[in-house]
């Protein structure tokens, strides 16, 4: 009989976990051979269809609920609380051998107190440990068998906070490379925003949030273009909570080349074809959008920002690095990159798809995860 695996990960937006839960699951259908659910919790998986992995539906409150500010944050949590029933329940009716739980991971640690399972945390970005989330750890994250993290960095931080078993914690990286990237990056992009491509285009992926550190990237990105003068647009892909205050940023500082165009399903064809792509966040675990831009032959240009740039960017070799809260760094390295011969920038790349690409294959996250269960 096949193993079952339990998919745990409530959504209310489109964030980078969505992508990484799905690309778990194919992993463990199509290599290792578990019957994979995917617990439903909000609708976040509504639109999702694959005839080898179940869905099991709980609520239908992902249209219904705000995706931003306290209230959506209150909600959220109220409602995953309420569930804890409902998904004790569920287990017991279909006795999953394992739960993977990437969001809110108190919940199967809470189940798994009564019913026997496997529980594994996959720890989806940076943990911030304060006061209240260090007893919740203490009291249920302690309960896993086994915690993913992303990062060394990170599981270095777990350690430290906390007394677990060593081998219970372990780097395993999420499966978010596949040939369906170069696909979707082969879609023509529309129309009304090819005039944008007419120049050299940077290009940046994330919700509009402070974590994504958005106001410095504009200012660096500035100073560039009036020191050197080049004709080069900077794309900014993605929805959030400070979209109407950066653009009464760039309307303020008159900045008429950088776009906000929202959210977009299929980003990887604006990706494709840009010259540059640059995370300016304060803090990443690992930072996704990074390593596909590097499996789409764009080069990287990050921050220096904990967890994920630190051990995935070695500066001038797969990538490059500035100093975080540095705009005026970040407008040198500009520089600096942007006039890099041909055979420069062909190196940097494809050091970054030799010694990065590999370790984020859904071959290798099936291979590691059956090696530990």
């Amino acid at each position: 009989m096949k193993k079952k695996i339990f998919f745990w990960s409530p959504m209310l937006s489109h964030i980078g976990t969505y992508q990484a839960v799905l690309a778990m699951a194919e992993a463990l259908t199509e290599y290792n051979d578990y019957k994979v659910y995917l617990i439903n919790v909000f609708g976040e998986f509504d639109d999702y269809k694959n005839p080898s992995i179940e869905k099991i539906n709980l609520l239908k409150a992902k249209y219904y609920i705000p995706n931003k500010g306290l209230l959506s944050k209150f909600l959220y949590y109220l409602l995953t609380f309420l569930l804890i029933p409902v998904m004790f329940y569920v287990v017991r009716k279909y006795r999953p051998d394992v739960i993977i739980s990437n969001l809110v991971g108190y919940v199967p640690n809470l189940i798994k107190i009564f019913v026997k399972i496997k529980v594994v945390n996959s720890i989806q970005g940076l943990p911030r440990f304060n006061y209240f989330r260090k007893i919740i750890w203490k009291l249920f994250y302690s309960n896993s068998n086994h915690i993913f993290t992303m990062t060394d960095l990170t599981k270095k931080m777990i350690i430290s906070n906390f007394e677990l078993n060593l081998r219970s914690i372990i780097k395993v990286d999420n499966p978010i490379i596949s040939r369906k990237i170069i696909n979707l990056s082969n879609e023509e992009i529309e129309n009304e925003l090819k005039p944008i491509f007419q120049n050299d285009v940077f290009c940046s992926i994330g919700r509009l949030t402070r974590q994504k550190n958005y106001y410095e990237l504009i200012n660096g990105f500035n100073s560039f273009i009036k020191k050197t003068k080049k004709n080069i647009n900077l794309l900014i892909i993605g929805e959030g909570e400070l979209k109407e205050d950066i653009l009464k940023y760039l309307k303020k500082k008159n900045i008429t080349n950088c776009y906000l165009i929202g959210f977009k399903a299929n980003p990887f064809k604006y990706l494709k074809k840009s010259k540059l792509f640059i995370s300016s966040s304060l803090w990443e675990d690992p930072g996704h959008t990074l390593i596909e831009a590097g499996y789409l032959n764009v080069p990287v240009l990050s921050s220096c920002c904990p967890n994920g740039p630190k051990e995935i960017i070695k500066n001038n070799y797969n990538g490059f690095c500035y100093k975080l809260n540095d705009s005026n760094d970040l407008s040198k390295r500009l520089e600096e990159i942007y006039n890099l011969k041909d055979k420069d920038i062909y190196k940097i790349k494809l050091n970054f798809k030799k010694f990065v690409i590999r370790n984020y294959t859904k071959y290798q996250f099936a291979k590691t995860f059956n090696k530990i269960i």
